[in-house]
């Protein structure tokens, strides 16, 4: 079957035209450019996420996430080793742990950038709020306090690009990426190594420090190293899914006006529905890998022993067949569960921390930006598959 509209350049441009040719054509399609069968339907992406037992986590070091992140990883352990790592990270992301310190880990920062821009009466609301609250408030519950935030844009922003150059994405010059990627890598161990060091002398209530005494026999700790493969996975993802998740939304909610009116009126009331509708509409983690442990038919397409399944969740989140009209934003839709988070026992860790987050950006953001709306000549732009976020959301407001 002739494929052309199935490339990077379509993929990273609007996936979602893509993805909705292989949901009708080829639902479960093995894709050369990255060797891996796409799964784009939404109840044949619950089948592979909800059977771990056929379909692990994905490995194998020719994986796009091996050179970003290494491995083994929270994404790639499984069984016994995973549970253990799993409480370390866990136990400060809990619904009640969250919302014992959200507000003071959240409100002042976004207070702080919304002050910055308010007298300005226009700005990119993605790199110049969503993104940076993000990085810094996540940045600061890992341990990074003493890290700039320009220091955390760049690891984020390296990974993002090391990410999609591994994933096909073409690039004129892809050693520049790689030697970035290399030059963030050693910033990222240097900062983690000072955090680790200190929390060795004063165990705190960071991520990092919680992942290295919690789920070890006692007396112990985990060691650096084992960490460094899972503390890329939490920079790279929570830097990301927070700030992206309020832009898009957002790009959502000020393409409506019947919608951006709701909002504005009361922000309260609407913050935390729009931003997960914003989740399903444009997820910021669009894919997850999985590799089959035993050959496994599904649609009638036979996926061999061994062979890696990307669970397309971002695909997942617009099928026809589970979300009415599911390209248009609704932050009114009836709520149905989305995939964004995943699947257990990989299902996001923050994501009680990622919904708080946004909750409180979303409804600042239009509490104090008054008459909040899209710049009318400047357009929208969202860009990535296996990541994507509404990169420039220029808007203006009256200042």
């Amino acid at each position: 079957m002739a494929m052309d509209y199935l490339n990077p350049e379509a993929l990273f441009a609007d996936p979602y035209p893509v993805f909705a040719r292989l949901r009708k054509e080829a639902p479960v399609h093995f894709w050369e450019g990255t060797h891996e069968f796409l799964v784009t339907r939404y109840d044949d992406c619950r089948t592979v996420g909800s059977n771990d037992r056929i379909f692990g986590p994905a490995a194998t070091e020719g994986r796009p996430e091996f050179r970003v992140m290494g491995m083994p990883n929270v994404l790639t352990m499984s069984g016994e080793a995973h549970g253990c790592l799993r409480q370390g990270i866990d136990q400060n992301l809990t619904q009640t742990a969250v919302r014992s310190y959200v507000e003071k880990l959240t409100r002042p920062v976004v207070n702080e950038y919304l002050a910055k821009l308010r007298g300005k009466g226009e700005a990119n609301l993605t790199t110049e709020l969503f993104e940076p609250v993000s990085v810094r408030c996540v940045g600061d519950l890992m341990g990074y306090e003493n890290t700039s935030t320009e220091d955390l844009f760049e690891w984020f922003y390296a990974m993002v690009d090391g990410l999609a150059l591994g994933a096909g994405m073409p690039h004129d010059d892809p050693q520049s990426v790689w030697d970035r990627l290399d030059r963030a890598d050693e910033s990222i161990l240097r900062e983690s190594r000072a955090h680790y060091e200190a929390s060795l002398e004063k165990p705190g209530h960071s991520l990092i420090s919680h992942m290295m005494h919690i789920g070890v026999p006692e007396g112990t700790v985990r060691s650096l190293d084992e960490m460094m493969p899972t503390i890329r996975v939490m920079i790279l993802g929570g830097f990301q899914e927070p700030g992206h998740g309020a832009a898009n939304a957002t790009a959502g909610i000020l393409a409506d006006p019947e919608q951006a009116r709701a909002f504005a009126g009361d922000p309260d009331a609407h913050a935390l529905n729009a931003y997960d509708e914003g989740l399903r509409w444009i997820s910021p983690i669009g894919v997850t890998p999985r590799v089959a442990t035993e050959d496994f038919e599904l649609n009638g397409v036979k996926i061999p022993e061994g062979s890696t399944v990307a669970i397309v969740m971002s695909s997942a989140n617009r099928d026809e067949d589970r979300f009415e009209d599911p390209d248009r934003f609704d932050m009114f839709r009836k709520k149905k569960p989305h995939l964004a988070f995943g699947f257990r026992p990989h299902f996001c860790s923050g994501h009680f921390l990622s919904r708080a987050m946004g909750e409180i950006a979303l409804a600042e953001a239009f509490r104090q930006l008054p008459n909040l709306r899209l710049d009318p000549e400047k357009e929208v732009k969202a860009i990535g598959w296996r990541f994507r976020g509404v990169k420039e959301l220029h808007a203006r407001w009256d200042a």
